[in-house]
């Protein structure tokens, strides 16, 4: 009868540790974190009305995604979460063409990248 219970004490504390361990790695590999402006390495380009941007991460091993454009008045706002390189993400280089009609400002990760000169 005691190793019965002992057998279920150990592979339900097996279990707490799987599931903590796969929480980390979802944590790690999927949700991550955001990013600002200073793990960020962007180059811009005006061709017109359009602002060409690339963005890549300073950091090794490290994927930029689930990216965000808000726009609040004449500023946009981009945002990114920043997670490890693994099968699911394994590119972190991002680009992307903004239209400029009605932005003034643009902001990469809490830095501003661009202002439309008066």
């Amino acid at each position: 009868m005691m190793k019965g219970k002992l057998a279920k004490a150990i592979w339900a504390c097996f279990g707490a540790v799987i599931v903590i361990a796969l929480g980390f790695a979802v944590n790690l590999y999927i949700i991550g974190e955001p990013a600002d402006g200073a793990q960020l390495c962007c180059r811009t380009s005006l061709e017109g009305e359009s602002l060409k941007l690339q963005v890549d991460s300073v950091e090794s091993a490290v994927v930029l995604r689930g990216w965000r454009f808000k726009r609040d008045g004449n500023t946009l706002w981009i945002s990114a979460r920043k997670v490890l390189v693994s099968p699911l993400f394994p590119e972190g280089t991002f680009a992307t063409t903004i239209d400029l009609d009605g932005v003034e400002t643009v902001s990469l990760g809490g830095q501003v990248i661009f202002e439309k000169k008066p």
